[in-house]
């Protein structure tokens, strides 16, 4: 019999022996039985062609050739266990390189908190955040981002989602509009100049077909007939679209436009953007869910568990009490919906969120 023949089971009833020098002993750590431990010791002798173990009163001495394969076998065990055995992440004394892939939500509410608690956890990491594509579902096969942050439409089977925050649409107008004082009036709101959001993913999926299964972003502020406006309304202001939340908001407080946006978004950017906040009715609120997306490949590797753990620990900390200042007119009559807990889903939304905490909502006056 050649040595690359011999069970691996074998070479480790020789360490345990080798280590006791008596059978009982060994048989008693290994959970076997005397006569398997023997009937072992039997099948290495013939393979190595070497009695190994000299039977004494005290039990048994290892022979010269016993002597020489110990500590060899010993380290090449040791290394055999290591490459088998779960792996770890140390965040500590990590090199590793993590790519995000996030929307303006996100990277606005998100990613400094994000980058604050990596930075504390592993300084040694690369963390690259980079804007949210339209192949995301491609860009996560291709281990090209390991996370992607955003408003998701369809989620297929391979990927697996977990809703980080339940939002919803409110109209944004400068602080200067004319009726940035007046009691709130849809009608008149929608009698002024409407600036749409858009983005390059909307614009470059509607020109090409997309896959059977493949995920779908979507466009958090559409351009259709939103928040039960009377088209003839629409059609009677002028309209614009721009790529992005941010730079909406810009234009709004800078003009006499009105547009939707997600509500906490609008209350992170308020700080910096002189605007108002004005809440759609409650018979037309509509949530919206910015989700975190993965690899089922990588569900259970130690780095993404760490990953998707600091996200949640980074948008937990976006829920905190230290919310920025904004003006904001509430519309009267009725209570808002209460939402269900967020599940975490693959393509059959098998799993669920631990916490809804995530989702709630943002109640200022």
């Amino acid at each position: 019999m050649l040595m690359m023949d011999i069970d691996f089971n074998l070479l480790r009833i020789f360490e345990i022996l080798y280590d006791e020098r008596h059978v009982t002993r060994a048989a008693a750590r290994l959970f076997l039985t005397q006569s398997a431990v023997s009937h072992a010791l039997g099948r290495l002798r013939v393979a190595l062609d070497d009695p190994l173990f000299i039977r004494i009163p005290s039990g048994l001495r290892p022979t010269e050739r016993a002597h020489q394969l110990a500590p060899r076998l010993r380290a090449a065990l040791a290394e055999i266990r290591s490459a088998v055995a779960a792996p770890r992440f140390d965040p500590a004394n990590t090199r590793q390189r993590f790519v995000i892939s996030a929307g303006p939500y996100f990277y606005t509410l998100v990613v400094p908190n994000l980058i604050a608690l990596a930075r504390k956890s592993a300084p040694g990491i690369t963390l690259q955040i980079v804007n949210i594509r339209a192949d995301v579902a491609q860009a996560l096969d291709q281990q090209q981002i390991d996370i992607a942050l955003g408003a998701l439409k369809k989620v297929p089977p391979r990927l697996r989602s977990e809703v980080m925050f339940r939002d919803e649409k409110a109209w944004a107008i400068g602080a200067h509009h004319p009726l940035a004082e007046r009691p709130f009036d849809q009608a008149a709101l929608m009698a002024w100049p409407r600036l749409f959001v858009g983005n390059a993913t909307a614009v470059d999926k509607s020109r090409e077909p997309s896959a059977r299964d493949d995920l779908v972003l979507r466009v958090i502020l559409e351009t259709d007939n939103e928040a039960g406006t009377p088209r003839s309304a629409q059609r009677a202001s002028s309209s614009m679209m721009v790529y992005d939340m941010a730079t909406a908001l810009t234009v709004i407080a800078a003009t006499d436009m009105v547009t939707l946006v997600p509500r906490r978004y609008a209350e992170a950017c308020a700080s910096s953007t002189r605007i108002k906040i004005i809440d759609l009715p409650p018979d037309h609120a509509e949530t919206i869910e910015l989700s975190m997306l993965w690899h089922s490949r990588v569900h259970d590797d130690p780095g993404s568990l760490w990953l998707r753990a600091l996200i949640r620990e980074a948008v937990e900390l976006s829920s905190g009490p230290d919310r920025p200042a904004l003006i904001r007119t509430r519309v009267s009559g009725g209570l808002r919906k209460k939402v269900k807990k967020a599940p975490v889903r693959n393509g059959s939304n098998k799993r669920r969120a631990s916490s809804g905490k995530f989702g709630s909502r943002i109640s200022r006056r």
